[in-house]
């Protein structure tokens, strides 16, 4: 699978992290978002070819 193609699936499970926040009760709202959030920067990292996966 390409670079692009990677990036846009961590995309896409960074945004159901973040987006599944508030509908969870593993962990704390602030720590769902902020995981997400750390996921779609990983993400972007592949994207712009800084981690190779």
């Amino acid at each position: 699978m390409d670079r692009i193609w990677t990036a846009f699936l961590i995309g896409v499970i960074g945004a159901a992290i973040t987006l599944s926040a508030y509908t969870q009760t593993l962990i704390s709202t602030t720590q769902c978002v902020t995981l997400g959030l750390v996921v779609l920067l990983l993400g972007l990292l592949v994207r712009e070819g800084l981690i190779s996966l």
